[in-house]
């Protein structure tokens, strides 16, 4: 009988799976998958790059009055600056209006209502650009007083304010 010629490295297999068999160590098999990862990464590419987005739905530039909101007619001038003057007794004078003459009411709604008409309208009519109001309060006028207008201005919504007039 032909003898078959065996190489080194068969017979370390042999060796060491004999080895393994007498310890009761058997070894687990064991599954390459660096391949599954490739096709995987493959596939996604594909179906990245051939696959279509729905378009972006636009907004169009239709500018609507909400229920409620009187716009103003397009012959009025919305002032882009409102200047507020508070006298010594504390009466509330909007562009030589006065406002709430009562001194001793902190809500202020007549100047929450004139502000809040001319914050809106300016919004409809200059999109973007704040409304920069400017306060001129007397000397006397108290430091109370003079918070309710802050107050007043922040419940509005107007946030660009300057103040004017004081002393050093």
């Amino acid at each position: 009988m032909p003898t078959r010629a065996v190489s080194n490295r068969s017979t370390a297999r042999r060796s060491r799976a004999l080895a393994l068999a007498r310890a009761n160590e058997v070894p687990s098999p064991r599954l390459d998958l660096s391949s599954l990862v490739d096709v995987a990464f493959l596939l996604l590419t594909f179906f990245v790059l051939t696959s279509t987005l729905d378009p972006k739905e636009t907004d169009i530039a239709i500018h609507m009055s909400l229920p409620g909101i009187i716009t103003p007619p397009k012959t009025e001038v919305i002032p882009e600056n409102v200047h507020l003057r508070i006298d010594e007794k504390g009466v509330v004078w909007c562009e030589d209006v006065a406002m709430d003459a009562n001194a001793g009411e902190r809500d202020l709604p007549v100047l929450f209502r004139h502000l809040k008409d001319i914050r809106l309208a300016n919004e409809m009519i200059r999109e973007g650009e704040a409304v920069r109001v400017f306060i001129d309060a007397d000397d006397a006028v108290s430091s109370q007083r003079l918070v309710d207008v802050m107050n007043c201005l922040a419940a509005v919504g107007l946030s660009e304010v300057t103040l004017e007039g004081f002393v050093d």
